[in-house]
């Protein structure tokens, strides 16, 4: 993929444009009110066809998390931290970990979102630890 191609899907396009411009959204029901990713048709819960993009805090806490020594493809430096994070609005987010040595990652460990570029260059949204009081990424991390 090519320029700005993940822009112009029509389920996922909103998204690549948000994290074009440092911000992280996620599908929220206009039926329903739920929270959910990755964007699909119909809500999970009770399958409305209205939902839109919403803002999301970026603050969230990790749900699970594994250690990858053996990347798939050379794009890919291990080793790296993949995460399952709890989005703050309730949903769920498949990310990295990022700006601590992977033995530092922790179930509950408070993160915030960081946009970090991705193994083609363009950015993507990922986790940093977050500063105990404020959700944000820790002291020296950039956003």
């Amino acid at each position: 993929m090519t320029g700005d191609e993940r822009t112009e899907r029509p389920l996922t396009g909103p998204f690549w444009a948000a994290v074009n411009r440092h911000e992280l959204v996620r599908p929220v029901c206009g039926a329903c009110g739920v929270s959910f990713f990755v964007p699909q048709f119909a809500c999970p819960r009770c399958q409305s066809t209205r939902w839109t993009f919403e803002p999301s805090s970026g603050r969230g806490r990790v749900h699970s998390h594994t250690t990858v020594y053996r990347p798939p493809t050379p794009e890919f430096v291990g080793p790296y931290v993949l995460a399952d994070v709890d989005v703050e609005e309730g949903w769920h987010l498949l990310t990295w970990i990022v700006d601590c040595e992977p033995d530092e990652v922790y179930i509950d460990m408070a993160v915030a979102v960081r946009f970090v570029p991705g193994p083609d260059g363009r950015d993507l949204p990922a986790f940093a630890p977050a500063a105990p009081e404020s959700g944000m990424p820790a002291e020296g991390t950039a956003r």
